[in-house]
């Protein structure tokens, strides 16, 4: 018994192994992986450091991989780069998050070749700029683990083309704020939208600061980002207070014409 659980060790690593190798060369590629064998095996001995229940955890990989010179980010020239994303669960939220890491990592301007979400309900969102440096993934991958989404693949594919597999099932927008119930929260100047996130929450109480001139203009969202409703007025208020739709979890407040509109802030209050 005991012979045989030694051997389904050796297995299960030799498995390991074999799977982390062929990940390793999808990402620097077969002619790398070749020439910088040994030094690969060296720095990814210890499989377990880096395979989890079988999934392979590429943030850790990926680290490994910058560290020691083996992910080669300049390009030769400014080139076209493509980045495609595969969204997992939630595909309205994928899309929100996945947009809002670019902008946060500093890629404000790129070019959407291909969005759909296809017949499994999963996103496909395909992107092309031009760049002098490939996108750092390790600097992608600690954005979205601090979003708290599941990386399933990461793969670098010819002509300056990656990929990442993404699963948003339990993602979270960190830079919506959390409002309690019967909290009064004074916003000042807005650089973007407010989006705020409220819980169980049945009224919206919104008062526009003195000298605004605020049209206001408010989305309401579920927990995965599918609108419920959404509120525009064309006359100016100093304050509104609504009734919440029915699972409301995420609200996007704004001004139907321009956010100079409230430069001086909003109070909210949720109840």
């Amino acid at each position: 018994m005991f012979r045989g659980f030694i051997l389904f060790f050796i297995f299960i690593s030799l498995l390991n192994g074999s799977l982390l190798e062929e990940k390793i060369e999808n990402i620097i590629g077969l002619n790398k992986y070749k020439v910088h064998q040994k030094l690969i095996n060296h720095l990814f001995k210890n499989k377990d450091k880096f395979i989890l229940n079988d999934k392979i955890n590429y943030l850790r990989v990926l680290k490994k991989l910058r560290e020691n010179g083996l992910l080669n980010l300049k390009l030769d020239k400014p080139s076209s780069i493509t980045l495609e994303f595969k969204g997992l669960n939630k595909n309205k939220k994928a899309f929100k998050i996945l947009n809002d890491t670019m902008k946060s990592i500093g890629y404000r301007y790129f070019f959407t070749k291909l969005f759909e979400i296809n017949k499994n309900q999963e996103l496909i969102w395909i992107i092309e700029f031009k760049a002098e440096y490939m996108t750092d993934p390790v600097v992608l991958l600690k954005e979205l683990w601090y979003k708290n989404c599941k990386i399933i693949e990461v793969r670098n594919d010819t002509n300056n083309h990656w990929y990442y597999e993404i699963d948003f099932k339990d993602s979270i927008l960190k830079e919506a704020i959390k409002i309690q119930k019967n909290e009064k929260v004074k916003f000042q100047k807005p650089l973007q939208e407010y989006f705020i996130v409220v819980n169980d929450a049945k009224e919206l109480q919104l008062i526009s600061r003195k000298l605004n001139r605020w049209y206001p203009y408010l989305v309401f969202f579920d927990k995965d980002l599918n609108v419920l409703e959404s509120i525009k007025k064309e006359k100016y208020y100093k304050s509104i207070k609504l009734r919440l739709p029915q699972s409301t979890r995420y609200i996007k407040i704004t001004d139907v014409y321009n956010l100079i509109n409230i430069k001086r802030g909003l109070t909210i209050i949720v109840r």
